[in-house]
């Protein structure tokens, strides 16, 4: 009986160190996966378009020429802002918390060796282009319907307004004759 009890206390003082290895490991490897996928040159790339994106529109702003150095002011401001909030650093510990969370050892070895493979470099390559490719396909689907969104929320509207209205002048005739009936009755 003391063995056993022994053997118990035991394995409960070593779950947490093994769990724990088992954590670490997973970090380690989440971490060799961001490395061999690239996702910093990703996220530096998406860090490049987001900036350009937000100079564009403040450089659209129509302003006096003296009134520049202050559009200059802001495009910087926007720049640290961007830099502090989407810089790899800034991102690391998460998308490693992500990766680990998400998956276990077993497959992110395995999503590793995929990604070292010739087929996961050119996932890897490809990947990106495929990605923006699938957003223009969605973004011309959302523009073909938009019309009939816009149709059906019309006839909606009009519908339920005419059905409103219909209400509201089948309910004030009886609150008027009501109102009279009472006049009358007082009378």
């Amino acid at each position: 009986m003391k063995k056993l009890v022994l053997s118990v206390l035991i394995l409960l003082v070593s779950l947490p160190v093994i769990a724990n290895a088992g954590v670490a490991e997973r970090r380690q490897l989440a971490e060799q996966f961001l490395n061999v996928n690239k996702v910093k040159d990703q996220v530096d790339t998406m860090y490049g378009k987001v900036e350009g994106i937000i100079v564009t529109q403040i450089e659209a702003i129509d302003i006096p020429e003296e009134r520049e150095k202050n559009l200059l002011a802001m495009q910087q401001i926007a720049r640290d802002l961007l830099f502090k909030g989407l810089s790899w650093d800034s991102l690391k510990e998460e998308y490693i918390q992500l990766y680990t969370e998400t998956f276990t050892e077993e497959e992110l070895q395995g999503i590793i060796d995929f990604s070292k493979s010739p087929l996961g470099k050119k996932m890897a390559e490809k990947s990106p282009i495929l990605m923006q490719k699938s957003m223009e396909i969605g973004r011309q689907h959302a523009q073909q319907v938009m019309p009939q969104v816009q149709v059906a929320i019309q006839d909606y509207m009009k519908s339920n307004v005419k059905q409103a209205a219909e209400t509201q002048t089948e309910t004030t005739p009886a609150a008027t004759e009501e109102g009279s009936a009472e006049k009358k009755s007082t009378d």
